[in-house]
């Protein structure tokens, strides 16, 4: 364990940490709850006006794969056995959609429409507030990440050479393909639609501007950047992949273009794995391989340990809507809740 590490960690003060039977590989949060989906595909859900109660929801036959909060409260899950599923907050699970001999790889919620989508294979699968099916979209290669644009109306997936967009129209979902050579892992959107992110199994990013398609590599990272966050209300756009929490200014009419990305961290030689961004201040909260989690400023002045480390990776990280509790979960079973106010 390095030195550098103060003697507690916030999580042992202000913290509620559980010890369940299989690794948390996603967290969200919705109205009050946060939903942990595991590895043995439950979906377990801590309200935070009751943090010592833990509702268990079974919500697949095999891992859980994906959660997003629902449009209309609790949760969005998809799993290895090809199920999406709705947890609502008392923890009753109903099936919205199954994709025999597929597993979902992505879900999405749009609160602004009242639509869902979830990736299965090579389709985007759209569905209503209700459940029914809008549309199916079908890329071009397997698709590894989707989501909604801020207005929940076009819809982006991430897949071997790009990111296919879709928009809707009277007469259907037309598509643009934004190429770029390489395996496409996830996608996210600029919070005021203005560019679209990938992350690529390459060991980079690379991004377009919407405006009119101009696209830019974002390279050097040693490790794949599989999370990624936009902090600062979309100023800048953090990721893991590295030793320090990446960050890439997103000001200006061409975002990054021409520019070099920051790092901040701490010097302990371990890899970040995963990233959050406080939903209202320039703060970024980073979980490394071996189970630390700590708070850091976007410019890096210093950091405040969360979760002391425990020997396995940070898979999932999610603040509450307000910024005060801070969840986190590993790779071995580990769950932390934290509450941040002073």
């Amino acid at each position: 364990m390095s030195l550098l590490l103060p003697l507690r960690a916030l999580a042992e003060e202000k913290g509620i940490v559980r010890a369940w039977p299989a690794p948390v590989v996603a967290v969200a949060f919705a109205g009050r709850h946060f939903g942990f989906g595991l590895g043995d595909g439950t979906v377990r859900l801590i309200d935070i006006e009751a943090p010592d109660s833990v509702v268990t929801a079974p919500a697949h036959g095999g891992v859980v794969l994906a959660l997003c909060p629902d449009v209309a409260g609790g949760f969005l899950s998809g799993g290895d056995d090809g199920r999406l599923c709705r947890i609502d907050p008392g923890g009753a699970v109903s099936e919205i959609a199954t994709v025999p001999g597929r597993w979902i790889a992505a879900v999405d919620a749009a609160p602004a429409t009242g639509r869902r989508l979830c990736a299965a294979g090579r389709d985007v699968l759209v569905f209503d507030a209700e459940g029914g099916e809008v549309t199916r979209l079908q890329g071009p290669a397997v698709i590894d990440g989707a989501a909604f644009d801020p207005r929940g109306r076009r819809v982006a997936a991430a897949h071997y050479g790009g990111v296919t967009v879709w928009s809707p129209r009277k007469r259907g979902w037309p598509s643009r393909l934004y190429a770029w050579q390489g395996a496409h892992l996830g996608v996210t959107w600029h919070p005021r639609s203005r560019f679209i992110v990938s992350a690529l199994q390459e060991k980079a990013l690379h991004a377009w501007r919407l405006s009119d398609g101009v696209h830019m590599q974002m390279p050097g990272y040693p490790a794949k950047p599989r999370s990624m966050a936009w902090a600062d209300g979309g100023r800048a756009l953090v990721t893991s992949g590295s030793e320090g929490v990446v960050s890439w200014r997103f000001t200006g009419r061409d975002g990054p273009m021409g520019g070099t990305a920051s790092e901040a961290g701490w010097a302990r030689g371990t890899p970040i794995t995963r990233v959050a961004a406080h939903p209202l201040l320039p703060v970024v909260a980073a979980g490394a391989k071996d189970g630390f989690v700590a708070l850091m400023p976007l410019d890096g002045n210093g950091y405040v340990p969360v979760l002391r480390p425990y020997g396995a990776a940070i898979e999932a990280l999610a603040f509450s809507a307000d910024g005060r509790w801070l969840a986190a979960g590993d790779a071995g079973g580990r769950a932390a809740l934290v509450d941040l106010q002073p």
